[in-house]
């Protein structure tokens, strides 16, 4: 009988398209500062990702400082430059993006034999990330949390909907329409006077 199953290393190798791979192991006491740019190229292949038009920019600073018991905490903010098409009129929307985040790493038990480990997790703690290796990719969790940014309704200013034979109906019009008197308002009197 031969044994089935699968490990990390059996998984197939991911194209990333932003990846910025840090050794936390060499990180010192004190933290480290980094900071990114996109090149061209990863614009072009994060545009993909996301399905949009063009990605123009992606800078993102990051702090990783080591904490107690093999912790890291991770401190980052990005902006990015983003065209995507307009949710109604589908011309070009160029919209600037930016986001944090912080995360904390612990380092996974280490396994003695090949039983699973269960690791169990405390509703009062404060939320972590496993550390599977000695390694953080710090582009792809930079990628991540921009997607998580990226407006998914973009609207050109002017966009009216009636390019589509569609009215929208902005929020002071529907105030308006909410405080018109309803028609069976006059009902209520009537039924005061039986």
């Amino acid at each position: 009988m031969s044994n089935d199953k699968n490990t990390l290393d059996d998984l197939p190798e991911i194209a990333v398209e932003f990846s910025r791979i840090v050794d936390v192991t060499t990180v010192p006491s004190k933290g480290r500062h980094y900071k990114y740019d996109a090149s061209e190229a990863e614009h072009a292949a994060l545009a993909t990702r996301y399905g949009v038009e063009s990605v123009m920019a992606l800078q993102a600073e990051c702090d990783l400082i080591p904490g107690r018991k093999g912790e890291y905490k991770l401190k980052a903010s990005f902006t990015a430059t983003i065209t995507q098409a307009c949710s109604i009129s589908l011309d070009p929307v160029t919209e600037d993006v930016a986001g944090n985040l912080q995360v904390t790493f612990r380092q996974a038990p280490r396994r003695v034999d090949q039983e699973a480990i269960e690791v169990e997790f405390d509703a009062e703690e404060e939320d972590f990330e496993l550390l599977s290796s000695q390694e953080v990719d710090l582009g792809e969790l930079i990628t991540q949390h921009l997607s998580l940014e990226i407006n998914p309704y973009p609207r050109k200013p002017d966009a009216t909907g009636e390019e589509l034979g569609y009215k929208i109906i902005k929020e002071d019009q529907l105030t308006a329409m909410e405080e018109k008197k309803n028609p069976f308002d006059v009902l209520k009197s009537l039924k005061h006077k039986t």
